[in-house]
């Protein structure tokens, strides 16, 4: 009859709004923070743990990555005479829109032009969740998280604290990559920190002009 069909919708629209707002929208990152990492990577059923420090400043556009020893970072590995070195490496994106990279055993030395702004080597846009679909909640470390999926070279799977701050609890990449190793961040509660972040982190030295000799 009209009756029940008017009611099954009305029900129908009403399991949809309960749902929609069960879904909450993927969060923004904050303009500028800072927070250590720890850093799992997995090849061959064999992990790699590591620890990287890292800044960001949408404001600014430049970020910063300082890995420590033991990383197993794709960058940093792919310099030649790098390959299979874990030793301390740091790269960042600065106001010039080049990323350097360089060993800071090396510092003057190894310090090089990876790529630019124009090659995708870019920051991280603090909007690069937007239209990811929800995938529900993990508890990590005893905090209630969020999660969302963004598809691009790889699924990118991204955790935040499930309330009104949305800090970040939890990053790691699906297939591809989940086939071939499992690259996984672990973002430290205590120590995440929003604010204004130190402009001469952000700041090529002279001697760091020459291209980076990739393998």
């Amino acid at each position: 009859s009209a009756t029940v069909s008017v009611l099954y919708w009305e029900m129908a629209i009403a399991c949809f709004v309960a749902v929609a707002l069960a879904q909450p929208p993927a969060p923004d990152w904050a303009d500028q923070f800072s927070v250590p990492v720890n850093q799992t990577i997995t090849v061959n059923n064999v992990s790699h743990n590591s620890m990287f420090m890292y800044y960001y400043d949408a404001i600014h556009n430049v970020s910063r990555t300082d890995h420590g020893k033991g990383q197993y970072d794709e960058l940093c590995r792919s310099i030649i005479g790098k390959e299979f070195s874990d030793e301390p490496c740091s790269f960042f994106v600065a106001t010039d829109g080049w990323r350097y990279l360089y060993f800071p055993a090396e510092k003057e030395t190894s310090c090089c032009k990876y790529c630019n702004k124009a090659e995708g080597c870019g920051i991280i846009k603090k909007d690069w969740l937007h239209g990811a679909p929800y995938v529900g909640q993990l508890t990590i470390e005893g905090h209630l998280c969020n999660g969302w999926m963004q598809q691009g070279n790889e699924q990118n799977f991204y955790y935040a604290t499930a309330d009104a701050v949305q800090q970040p609890c939890l990053y790691y990449e699906g297939y591809p990559t989940l086939q071939q190793g499992i690259n996984l961040w672990n973002y430290s509660f205590t120590e995440y920190k929003v604010g204004p972040q130190d402009p001469s982190l952000f700041e090529p030295w002279p001697s760091c002009d020459k291209p980076c000799k990739k393998g």
